[in-house]
């Protein structure tokens, strides 16, 4: 038997007020701390100022609210249960009849909608808006010169210095050999007047040269086209930068995640971050659900003198815990010592087992 439609509605409206205002204050507390470090970031180049930092901030913002979710949902739904606890109106809903579970049940509803929101809808828009933030960024410290990116045809590599650009084109990545396979390159000049097209069975990137074997060289106005078996190519771009300088995982949105992975893994570049990613985005509502189970466990107890501090202090050592647990299973993940979906799942999964046994304590007297 489900609880009356007016008291489900009470309770998620509760639980709305709490989660809503605690996002609003750190939203706003964020905004500012970044802000001041934008600011700083800014005060380093002559040519950005307070507009720059406001535009970041405000890009960055959606992505940075976004992984607080779960403990804004902890620590909102901690002060909406201890509410309707201190005022004993959990305990008249306790007297009428109604179990634990069904006084849960429209946070834990709201929260699981939250969830699916926010990987559907919310995660694509700001993954865009922190991918454009860091560009900006890149371009401030002149570093958007050299770009990484993974299609259908291969990888793509782009690198812009003050007389001239090259943009490499490569099927796959020999990682253990720092090689790249079947590659053309494309060089221009500072005017982007094309200089040459060389087309390679293979490319070594090796310090600050890019050997390219088995070479045929198309020159602009040349008819004939030469070969070489070695050709050496001067550029700053090195094997580490395909797996440093690739799009970065929180740039990439839920509904793009499968698609790269196949792109990145066809192409021989690693794809573990990008995995993590796909199953940390997918276990959201169960995170936010296991919120709401720690919250009720921490704040459904009877009220007692002094026990506001210890409830203070216990959600904000669980907040600290869930934090420490979630980064422990996310380098496991990258390491590759555990399981990609068991690192993802695993924080929420052990989160709402524990949540789960302390309520059934609870029920049970």
């Amino acid at each position: 038997m489900t609880p009356p439609a007016t008291l489900f509605r009470y309770i998620a409206l509760r639980a709305a007020y709490g989660v809503g205002g605690l996002l609003i204050v750190l939203a706003l507390l964020i905004l500012l701390i970044d802000f001041l470090e934008n600011m700083r970031y800014a005060e380093k180049f002559e040519h950005v100022g307070l507009g720059f930092a406001v535009q970041l901030t405000l890009l960055r913002a959606p992505s940075i609210l976004e992984m607080l979710a779960p403990f804004v949902f902890l620590f909102g739904s901690i002060w909406m249960f201890h509410q309707l606890n201190k005022r004993s109106e959990l305990s008249v809903m306790r007297a009428a009849g109604l179990s634990v579970w069904r006084l849960i049940g429209p946070a834990a509803v709201l929260a699981a909608i939250a969830g699916v929101v926010i990987i559907t809808i919310i995660d694509p828009v700001s993954s865009q808006m922190r991918a454009y933030a860091e560009t900006l960024k890149a371009e401030t410290r002149g570093a958007s010169s050299d770009l990484v990116k993974v299609f259908k045809d291969g990888i793509w590599l782009r690198q812009k210095t003050d007389d001239a650009s090259i943009v490499i084109n490569a099927t796959t990545h020999d990682r253990a050999a720092g090689a790249l396979m079947a590659v053309t390159v494309w060089r221009f000049t500072a005017n982007h007047h094309f200089v040459e097209r060389l087309d390679a069975s293979r490319a070594v990137l090796s310090g600050e040269t890019l050997e390219l074997h088995d070479v045929l060289i198309t020159a602009a106005g040349d008819a004939i086209q030469r070969q070489a078996p070695i050709y050496a190519l001067q550029t700053s771009l090195t094997s580490e930068d395909l797996n440093e300088r690739i799009q970065s995982p929180e740039t990439v949105s839920l509904w793009r995640l499968p698609r790269f992975i196949r792109l990145a893994e066809a192409a021989g570049l690693p794809t573990t971050r990008y995995e993590i990613r796909f199953h940390d985005l997918l276990s959201t509502p169960l995170k936010l659900i296991a919120m709401i189970l720690i919250a009720a466990a921490f704040s459904m107890r009877p009220v007692r003198s002094g026990g506001q501090l210890q409830l203070v202090v216990l959600s904000i050592g669980a907040g600290f815990l869930l934090y420490v647990l979630s980064a422990v299973s996310t380098a496991l993940g990258e390491s590759e010592i555990a399981p990609v979906a068991l690192a993802a799942w695993a924080p929420g999964a052990a989160a709402s087992l524990a949540a789960i046994t302390a309520l059934l304590r609870l029920e049970d007297g």
